[in-house]
């Protein structure tokens, strides 16, 4: 696992997987196939949460830092 930027065109792989969860059925996706990519889905929004309240502490600090 590396650090730093995402690679190039993964919001457009995601929205590819959106656009085709769109159009299948329920016979088209495995009940534990569809359940993996949930659990991997929240896992993915829980980093995001993360990352975003790091930024906001990261924020705060330098402001606290900075003289006035």
């Amino acid at each position: 696992m590396s650090t730093g930027p995402l690679p190039e065109g993964t919001t457009a792989g995601l929205e590819a997987l959106k656009r085709l969860l769109v159009t299948m059925r329920p016979q088209d996706l495995p009940e534990t196939q569809a359940n993996a990519i949930a659990a991997e889905i929240s896992a993915i929004r829980l980093q995001l949460k993360r990352l975003e309240a790091d930024r906001e502490w990261v924020e705060q600090v330098a402001n606290h830092a900075t003289p006035a």
